[in-house]
């Protein structure tokens, strides 16, 4: 079988991995992070699955990727020997007095553009009913039944475990310094231990988000047009809160998200930062999430803060996921703020193409792009409607 390098472990470079794995691929994952992926943007996340609360801030394909993933998750999990948290309960969509029409111009966008999609309009009498805490703040608010999140650090935990014990080979804290696609193999240039050396590969598959906008010196495989999108939330330990499922804030500026997680834990978010500073929270982004959060429920102004985090989102100037070939190099990036959101759905298309490919990798075959070119339009992609794919330009990129 083919010998395929991945390189980035976040939350698709692990599922990816995984997948080829268990299809007899010789698999090498490859990432500068430790296995815990503490600097990842899969990391620092909510791990939202709520496809039409995104809807009114992104395309409609989002929206439908979305809404297949969320019936695909439970099966990636099941084969997880640790458990993972993940449930689809429905979110709430709430807003203050002052911000009403923000509220009813999200209400009858999702009607006007998902009318197949149920949702629900709540008084305070459903609210209480509903969510009790919730209530006490808010006299009507949007149920989105179908809604779910998923447990984001539990998951990447257990792909860990699931990996090592499947025995990918994984080279943790390694930095890829060059990627060098060539027609009849992919050569892979990295440091480990302060020791560079270079292997070259049937295949390798480009998962490290915003690390790929520059891939070493003349190395042929910088993602021109990546950028990356600044997002900071924060753990909060919060006792005397009982908000069971995820909960949107309408607000002029942004839409904040309280996501729980459990026993007494919530992540509150908001912020998206056109900037690639990676330097710690403002002060101004700090401020304005926790006032957000105590405005949605008073406990929280007794809440430890655990943690807040500042992480890059990898995203092209069309904030459009792309699944992008050069000869031997697959390249998966551009997740934006959606990658738990699509995840099922992106590793399905790469699976897909992997498949197409696979009869020519293991052979000396010469990889052009029409040659490519011609895998994309024959192998009848899953999600090709869906999902942009195709061979890298230069020229467009």
């Amino acid at each position: 079988m083919a010998n395929i390098a991945i390189v980035g472990a976040g939350l698709i470079g692990r599922l990816t991995a995984l997948t080829l794995q268990r299809q007899g691929y010789r698999i090498s994952l490859f990432d500068k992070d430790d296995k815990a992926g503490h600097h990842s943007a899969a990391y620092a996340a909510a791990g939202l699955l709520t496809p039409l609360g995104e809807a009114i801030g992104c395309e409609a394909n989002i929206v439908t990727m979305g809404l297949t993933s969320l019936k695909l998750w439970p099966d990636i999990i099941n084969t997880l020997a640790e458990p993972v948290f993940f449930q689809q309960t429905g979110a709430l969509l709430v807003s203050h007095a002052q911000d009403q029409g923000d509220y009813l111009r999200f209400k009858r966008y999702l009607q006007q553009h998902y009318p197949g999609q149920p949702l629900q309009s709540l008084d305070r009498g459903d609210l209480l009913a509903l969510e009790p805490e919730l209530g006490r703040s808010f006299h009507q608010g949007l149920y989105l039944p179908q809604e779910g999140q998923i447990g984001n650090r539990r998951l990447l935990r257990a792909l860990s475990h699931q990996l090592e014990t499947e025995q990918v080979n994984w080279l943790n804290n390694c930095e890829v310094t060059g990627i060098y696609p060539g027609e009849s193999s992919t050569g892979l240039e990295y440091q480990i231990s302060g020791e560079k050396q270079r292997q070259s590969y049937d295949l390798v598959i480009d998962c490290r988000g915003f690390g790929a906008k520059k891939t070493g010196k003349n190395s042929g495989a910088d993602l021109k047009g990546l950028r990356g999108v600044r997002g900071e939330l924060f753990q909060l330990f919060a006792p005397e809160v009982n908000i069971s499922r995820p909960v949107r804030l309408m607000h002029p500026r942004y839409r904040l998200y309280i996501a729980p997680k459990n026993k007494g834990y919530y992540v509150v978010g908001a912020t998206e930062i056109e900037s690639e500073d990676n330097s710690p929270m403002t002060v101004r982004s700090a401020l304005e999430l926790l006032s957000a959060a105590y405005s949605v429920h008073p406990g929280f102004a007794e809440a430890n803060i655990r943690q807040h985090i500042s992480q890059h989102r990898p995203a092209f100037a069309d904030n459009q996921p792309k699944i992008l070939l050069r000869p031997r190099l697959l390249q998966v990036n551009g997740l934006y703020r959606h990658g738990f959101l699509i995840a099922p759905v992106v590793l399905q298309q790469i699976n897909a193409l992997v498949s197409a490919l696979a009869p020519n990798l293991s052979e000396k075959t010469r990889f052009s792009p029409q040659m490519l070119a011609q895998v994309i339009t024959d192998c009848q992609l899953p999600y090709s409607h869906l999902l942009p794919t195709g061979v890298y330009d230069e020229n467009h990129h």
